[in-house]
């Protein structure tokens, strides 16, 4: 795919005077195109716009960067086709209308800002019938993130600015922490896996600007390598489950029994929030011992549909089910899990203290100590039906019918963390046996 070539803005003297100047190279042929705005001093930016101190600098900026939007199509234009030609392009800007030095201030229409175009970017988005909300809050954040860019640099970023330099820009705005900053959405301080997020969000946002013909990028060069890192898997055990079971009898509130009982049950299911939260009937069929839920789950997109085979023979897990009529009515993942937070704080369960890593760019990794109560969530549901199955010694193949994951390498990192707890559990074995003969050291005799 053809990548989008873009001028510069330049500096030059013309009869004495400084104007700013579109600048443009390629295979020896020049362009120098005089915009008619002249330079002046203290006013201007690191990329020759003018700055807050020159009177409509947001209007004249946006009259410099429409004409080198022309400029821009033209070498695009030509691309590939023939070598760049000041006369021609000259032509080209006046076949176009415009002229810097006769177009009032007042009357500049701007060009098109990449914030405007992902506005029609995400209301697209928006009408798609089965976005998930996952996918559609990565959209709001990655908005947010943009904007607070833009507020952070002072500046409005175009089409012609998406380059490699954009990128690493945005990736170096993203560890900058803005909690203590006014008037922005984000709270900045992005880890790496987050950064990941921001920048998939982006390259689908350029791939929609070429599906609908507004420009053409070479994607897969503007992205430098990011590697995803892997998280610490928490979860909860056997007996940390059984703990919650005691508990139950003495939730209190309606909502708060449907989330205790929904997180009981999900212990056993490994639902993700979203496919929990839209459980019916006709996912569950009846067997003599009970149920087989056969659930469809959807994360993201189509490539990552997949279904889940799970029994549900236990007693209470029955009763649960049928209690809430095969579905629980649950408020969003926030206020789900902030929910649970609270219970937990209140009954004193997963008191442990556990210390949390995060990761950032450049192999900076924080390590804060919290309580486990405060870091569990709908998922480590997830998590720990999987990591309990493998405990239980059930293979790899009956973990992934039961979780639905199509990937044995994904499936494989609970199995890693599975394998630990059984080494500890191995190694406790071991030494207990050898502390039982030492001391009796007679049942060596034969």
């Amino acid at each position: 795919m053809k990548n989008y070539k873009a001028s510069q803005l330049k500096i030059y003297n013309n009869n004495g005077h400084k104007y700013i100047y579109i600048y443009y190279k390629e295979d020896n042929q020049t362009l120098r195109i005089n915009t008619r705005f002249e330079y002046e001093k203290n006013k201007m930016t690191k990329e020759n716009l003018y700055n807050s101190k020159k009177k409509d600098h947001q209007k004249l900026n946006g009259h410099i960067h429409e004409m080198q939007w022309v400029v821009d199509s033209y070498i695009n234009l030509i691309s590939g086709h023939r070598p760049v030609n000041q006369k021609e392009c000259l032509r080209f800007v006046k076949e176009n209308k415009y002229h810097a030095s006769k177009v009032p201030v007042e009357s500049i229409n701007k060009m098109t800002s990449l914030s405007d175009y992902y506005e029609q970017f995400f209301e697209d988005k928006k009408m798609n019938p089965v976005l998930k909300t996952i996918s559609l809050k990565n959209y709001t954040s990655f908005k947010n993130f943009l904007r607070d860019f833009q507020k952070y640099k002072n500046r409005t970023y175009y089409l012609l600015n998406v380059d490699k330099k954009l990128i690493n820009t945005m990736i170096a705005f993203s560890q900058i922490d803005l909690r203590g900053l006014k008037g922005y959405k984000s709270k900045g301080h992005l880890q790496q896996n987050t950064v990941l997020k921001r920048l998939d969000v982006f390259k689908e946002f350029l791939q929609w600007l070429e599906e609908n013909g507004h420009a053409s990028f070479n994607i897969k060069s503007l992205f430098p390598k990011i590697k995803k890192t892997s998280k610490e898997v928490v979860y909860m055990t056997s007996d940390e489950i059984l703990k919650l079971i005691e508990v139950r009898a003495k939730i209190e509130g309606d909502y708060n029994k449907l989330a205790f009982d929904s997180f009981i049950f999900n212990c056993e299911c490994g639902l993700r929030f979203e496919d929990l939260g839209n459980l019916s009937k006709s996912d569950f069929t009846k067997i003599p011992e009970g149920y087989i839920l056969l659930k469809e789950l959807h994360k993201h997109n189509e490539r990552f549909e997949s279904e889940a085979k799970v029994p549900i023979v236990d007693p209470l897990l029955i009763d649960i089910i049928e209690k809430y009529n095969f579905h629980f009515d649950l408020k969003r993942n926030q206020v789900y899990n902030r929910t649970l937070h609270s219970l937990f704080k209140k009954h004193e369960l997963f008191t442990e203290e556990m210390i949390v890593k995060k990761k950032y760019l450049k192999g900076v990794t924080e390590s804060i100590p919290v309580l486990k109560n405060d870091i569990i969530t709908c998922h480590s549901c997830r998590r720990s039906m999987i990591t309990n199955a493998f405990l239980e010694g059930y293979n790899a193949a009956q973990v992934m019918q039961m979780s639905g994951h199509k990937s044995l390498k994904t499936a494989e990192q609970y199995s890693n963390f599975a394998n630990d707890e059984l080494l500890n559990k191995n190694l406790e074995k071991k030494v207990n046996a050898l502390v039982s003969k030492k001391a009796d050291p007679e049942e060596d005799i034969v």
